[in-house]
């Protein structure tokens, strides 16, 4: 299932761009959103044009059950690995579930893009997929309804985290639009 979001911020798209990676804006996520339990930087890697990183990330979700079972918070925890072009302003990401019994079965990525709208605005547009598989016998008919649920979550997240996001910026925690860690 596809999926897609939009935000629009009221900074110029260098100062989007440095709030995305700044070293602080983890913890004020953590801080200011009821989105996760945790997210811990596994690593950092900037050669100037891109920026790779992997990010522990374990979300609070917005269900426990599908259909009569119930789902455990683990199955929800995943693995950032995400690259940032400069040039291009896209994230390229894949959220590889934790759990093996999960990663097995879904496949969550997608890119998220910034460009300028006009002077001191900033679209930031984030499109992706998720693709569940291979589901047993008996739930294999929910397959659609199980990847509307985690598109729908997947798009939950990105909202509740561009309202952090813009409080970030407004907060005036950001010294310079540098983007390093």
């Amino acid at each position: 299932m596809h999926f897609e979001v939009e935000h629009v911020f009221d900074a110029p798209i260098e100062l989007v761009e440095a709030a995305m990676f700044h070293p602080d804006y983890s913890s004020f996520l953590l801080e200011r959103s009821d989105l996760l339990n945790s997210a811990a930087l596994q690593s950092f890697e900037d050669d100037g044009l891109r920026i790779h990183r992997r990010v522990q990330v374990a979300p609070r979700p917005s269900f426990d059950r599908i259909g009569g079972k119930k789902v455990p918070a683990e199955w929800f925890e995943f693995i950032e690995d995400s690259t940032w072009d400069r040039r291009g302003r896209k994230l390229s990401f894949e959220n590889i579930p934790i759990t093996e019994q999960i990663a097995s079965r879904l496949t969550s990525r997608g890119e998220l893009t910034l460009e300028v709208l006009a002077p001191g605005k900033t679209k930031r547009r984030a499109h992706g997929e998720v693709k569940v598989r291979d589901l047993p016998l008996l739930v294999k008919p929910l397959t659609p309804l199980v990847e509307q649920m985690l598109a729908r979550e997947a798009k939950r997240m990105f909202d509740a985290e561009a309202e952090v996001l813009r409080a970030f910026i407004a907060s005036g925690r950001m010294r310079a639009p540098v983007v390093h860690a």
